[in-house]
């Protein structure tokens, strides 16, 4: 099966950012962008499972590891890296993420030259470098 990535609760900016910088760097791996858990259930079952499942902390810092919580539980998912995307900065904050599950936290630059930087590393990372 290909390579693919699962982008959770990315807003219209992000999902225009990040695709264009995949597309820039013509990543093999496509982008599905889905907007709940419930969303990344059926995906699976009807594609199979991602390489891994980034997180776009958009809503409260609650919903984020919950969810993060809900896919290390899931018997099928659990085994998936998942990825946390937050502003946030605080060690305290991202060592939560750590404890829900996520296998990385990635903290939002605050230009857009820092972002494309962070996307190319992020795909590089994750779809070269690391055995998934």
């Amino acid at each position: 099966m290909e390579a693919y990535v699962i982008m959770l609760n990315a807003d219209e900016d992000d999902r225009l950012l990040t695709q264009s910088v995949v597309d820039e760097m013509q990543v093999a791996a496509p982008i599905v962008y889905l907007d709940s858990i419930s969303g990344i259930k059926t995906h699976v079952e009807d594609k199979g499972l991602p390489s891994v499942i980034l997180i776009n902390n958009l809503d409260h810092q609650h919903t984020a590891i919950k969810t993060i919580r809900q896919l290390k539980t899931d018997v099928l998912l659990n085994h998936v890296p998942v990825v946390a995307l937050g502003e946030i900065t605080t060690t305290d904050y991202i060592r939560q993420y750590y404890r829900a599950g996520a296998s990385t936290y990635i903290i939002k630059p605050s230009t857009i030259e820092a972002t494309k930087k962070k996307i190319r590393l992020f795909f590089e990372y994750w779809l070269g470098v690391a055995e998934i």
